[in-house]
């Protein structure tokens, strides 16, 4: 029986001008309307044994339901990308009937973008209608599909649409341009990134410029370089060039630290050798707290320094602690000390507030002193649950082989 949600308007699945786009075939990919004929020695081709076309296309259409319905997700895919690919009246309504057949959840998101972004080909605000009668993250997912596909076609019209629909307020995120920034960066990247630029700061910027950024990587490191070195100062260049170092490396953390060491001191190098320091630190803390430590002071060596602390002190955090005694105290140590703090209060309660009460920073401090309180508190309830015998909670690793870190940095004591 056919659902109201699918036949209730059979004009949302023609395009915008409400005329029916005709299929050379009824099904692309599948049997052609070519007749089928039996061929014999003792005379010419009966036409009687011709198999009409229309029930060529009964075949075909039968053969491709059952593959639509098909729990195999390749052959399913399979049949949905034929069905698509010619995105008439009847092509979507049978694929929406399938993808309305197929079990809810996440198993079939990727019919839904298959079948959004078909018909935004030829329909987008139809298939925009539709999508908005999906729950949650469906609607999301075919939204998203729909302003991608819309936007390689007419991304002037997609960003109007986009722009006229949306319900936030002036200088609210407005989630439709992820979509339409996905849609131009293949073969529009300077619009795109215009666009992404003028966007307010927050996780749809943040999302767009991820797109943008692959995108470019896809083109090359060169065309990366060129993409970051003329996006505006600031959170988006930062962001792109600690993306190019961290895929640096990834491929060759060598020549990412010869980078990171070329740099003069900026935003960009603290976002970079930051990056290229918690990779190094995850293969050989030790290597990289010395490629760290003859770093100038400096914001980059304080943001690497975090990344080193964070990895070492997990496996050693007593050879960790004997590392950041060699540095004076300053606001620029705070950060680090803070997540060596993290790191050890579990373990440690008494040495973590040692190292908390070390911070220059008096917010920070007290923030910091704080936490460690009401971490010490909760050992000592499984400390008393386990002398009682009642079950103990899983700790955080990294005892450091048993040893103690030292109580704190030399001269920073609390006085």
């Amino acid at each position: 029986m056919e659902s109201d949600r699918l036949f209730a308007n059979r004009s949302e699945v023609t395009d915008s001008s409400n005329s029916t786009i005709k299929p050379d075939t009824l099904v692309v990919g599948t049997l052609s309307k070519m007749g089928k004929a039996s061929v014999s020695n003792e005379g010419p081709v009966q036409e009687n044994n011709i198999v009409p076309n229309q029930e060529v296309e009964t075949e075909s259409r039968d053969s491709i339901a059952d593959r639509l319905a098909s729990g195999n997700p390749v052959v399913r895919m399979q049949a949905f990308a034929e069905l698509l690919k010619n995105p008439t009246e009847d092509n979507i309504a049978s694929a929406i009937e399938a993808y309305d057949k197929l079990p809810e959840g996440p198993s079939r998101f990727s019919e839904l973008r298959l079948l959004t972004f078909s018909w935004a080909q030829v329909n987008p605000q139809g298939a925009m209608k539709w999508v908005k009668s999906l729950d949650g993250f469906e609607q999301r997912i075919g939204s998203g599909s729909i302003m991608d596909s819309w936007a390689r076609k007419n991304s002037d019209e997609a960003i109007a649409w986009a722009r006229e629909n949306f319900d936030g307020g002036e200088g609210s995120e407005n989630p439709y341009f992820v979509g339409i920034i996905s849609g131009m960066a293949e073969d529009n990247l300077v619009g795109a990134t215009d666009l992404m630029s003028e966007l307010p700061y927050g996780r749809v910027r943040g999302r767009a410029a991820s797109i943008l950024f692959e995108q470019t990587w896809k083109k090359g490191e060169d065309i990366s370089m060129n993409w970051a070195e003329n996006l505006p100062e600031g959170s988006l260049q930062n962001f792109a060039y600690r993306e190019i170092g961290e895929k640096i490396a990834r491929e060759d953390l060598g020549r990412a630290v010869e980078w990171v060491d070329e740099m003069e001191e900026s935003q960009v190098k603290a976002a970079v050798s930051e990056d290229v320091a918690e990779i190094w630190a995850r293969k050989n803390p030790v290597d990289a707290a010395q490629w760290v430590a003859n770093m100038p002071e400096g914001e980059a060596r304080s943001e690497s320094m975090e990344e080193v602390v964070t990895q070492w002190a997990r496996k050693d955090p007593t050879a960790t602690a004997d590392w950041l005694n060699q540095f004076p105290s300053g606001e620029l140590m705070d950060e680090p000390i803070q997540r060596f703090v993290r790191e050890v209060v579990r373990k440690d309660p008494e040495v973590a507030m040692t190292w908390a009460e070390a911070i220059v920073n008096e917010e920070r401090k007290e923030r910091t002193v704080t936490e460690v309180k009401r971490v010490a508190e909760r050992v000592a309830q499984q400390k008393e649950a386990e002398a009682s015998g009642q079950p103990q909670q899983n700790e955080n690793p990294g005892d450091g082989g048993g040893r103690r870190p030292r109580s704190g940095p030399p001269g920073s004591s609390p006085q």
